[in-house]
């Protein structure tokens, strides 16, 4: 059965920059899990943000990724290019309604996000895993 895990951004972590560390860690952590993983952004600023912080969010490590489908940390935007052998998704300040799941990921990663106002995307995003036969899981994750 697929998986899908929400995580929480805690209201402590202030800025956005904060916010996205606590992802990098959510991002390694799926990469030593599952080997390989696609990264949805939404924009190309954010993805040349979440690239820099990949290289510099915790000292010593190191995440082999990049815009490149041969990297096992693949960033991306358009929803098209998923890998198909990808057994990760992560979606990284998806702020659409709708779950590329096509093809389907063995495991969903989301965030929900500190600001009230853009959980509704998130909230719509997590009855739709649900429906498609998710195992859900909600996990707050903090600074």
């Amino acid at each position: 059965m697929p998986q899908a895990t929400f995580y929480q951004l805690s209201a402590k972590m202030l800025t956005l920059v904060e916010q996205r560390r606590a992802s990098c860690r959510v991002i390694a952590k799926a990469w030593q899990v599952l080997g390989r993983v696609d990264v949805l952004l939404p924009d190309a600023d954010t993805l040349t943000e979440i690239d820099n912080l990949l290289w510099t969010f915790h000292a010593g490590s190191f995440i082999p990724h990049g815009a490149d489908p041969i990297e096992p940390v693949y960033l991306f935007l358009e929803p098209g290019l998923r890998r198909a052998d990808a057994p990760g998704l992560i979606l990284m300040e998806w702020d659409r309604p709708e779950i590329p799941l096509a093809p389907p990921a063995d495991r969903l990663i989301d965030f929900i996000p500190v600001a009230v106002a853009a959980r509704a995307s998130a909230r719509e995003r997590y009855r739709l895993c649900r429906q498609a036969g998710y195992s859900m899981q909600v996990h707050p994750l903090e600074s």
